[in-house]
């Protein structure tokens, strides 16, 4: 069990917090809370003792109902890496784009926004200083990812074929291509390009067509890409900024990429 500073805690609020870190670990709702106060105390009551908690900085809230009770070297702060922080924000997500790239070592700038892919709705939250990020997408196209135990939950991060496809499918841009050819040309290796043609098919033909524009980009093989969208003769843009057409891929692309 962690040991809790009683400086500002009352012998009854230490019980509760030993009592909650037993049970549930540092990461608890108003729910859980109220699970184990209702025979001695009313809902008000526990709301009023969960405010005072967090008003000592014994309880952080994350989101509405969801605290993380604080750590004994940084009362009033979260000591839980910003993954872990956006999946309890939202559960039915999994984290991708640069955050997931990172975690497997192919991304090594900071990150102050950490974008995640869901299925309810499209939003933004706020905690700390970081900004999490979620994108709503169609049930289909939710999966390809894995499970990892950080903080000691488990938290969803895509795959690494998985966030270059979500780069190409929600995030499309001149820049975001660049980067995206970069990965897939720098740790060549580390990309399950079998894999990552087989995921795709779940996908839009514009999405396709554009990762077949980047696995030439890259220097990889296309060739079984080519053959699931040579069928399809109406044409794409790979950007909102394209205005070069790719007969190959049948899509206009940034003129920046016609002679990569």
């Amino acid at each position: 069990m962690n040991k809790i500073n009683t400086t500002t805690l009352s012998g009854k609020e230490l019980e509760i917090i030993e009592k909650l870190l037993a049970q549930y670990g540092n990461v608890v709702s108003f729910g859980v809370i109220y699970k184990i106060l209702a025979k001695t105390k009313s809902r008000q009551e526990v709301k009023n003792m969960v405010s005072g908690l967090a008003k000592k900085g014994w309880l952080v809230r994350i989101k509405r109902g969801v605290y993380v009770i604080s750590d004994i070297s940084s009362r009033g702060t979260v000591l839980l890496s910003q993954l872990t922080i956006a999946q309890i924000i939202n559960e039915n997500s999994y984290i991708s784009f640069e955050a997931a790239l990172q975690y497997y070592g192919l991304f090594d700038q900071y990150l102050r926004v950490i974008t995640s892919i869901g299925k309810k709705k499209s939003y933004t939250a706020k905690f700390s200083d970081w900004t999490f990020k979620y994108i709503k997408t169609k049930n289909n196209l939710f999966g390809n990812y894995k499970e990892f135990n950080l903080d000691g939950r488990l938290v969803k991060i895509a795959t690494k074929e998985k966030a270059i496809l979500d780069f190409l499918t929600y995030r499309r841009t001149a820049s975001n291509i660049d980067l995206v050819v970069e990965k897939l040309k720098n740790y060549k290796g580390e990309f399950d390009l079998k894999k990552l043609i087989e995921i795709s098919k779940n996908c839009s033909i514009t999405v396709k067509r554009a990762l077949g524009v980047v696995l030439d980009l890259a220097g990889l093989n296309s060739d079984e890409m080519h053959k699931d969208v040579e069928k399809n003769k109406n044409h794409s843009f790979m950007t909102a900024t394209g205005r070069v057409f790719n007969a190959k891929w049948r899509i206009y692309i940034d003129k920046r990429f016609k002679n990569y």
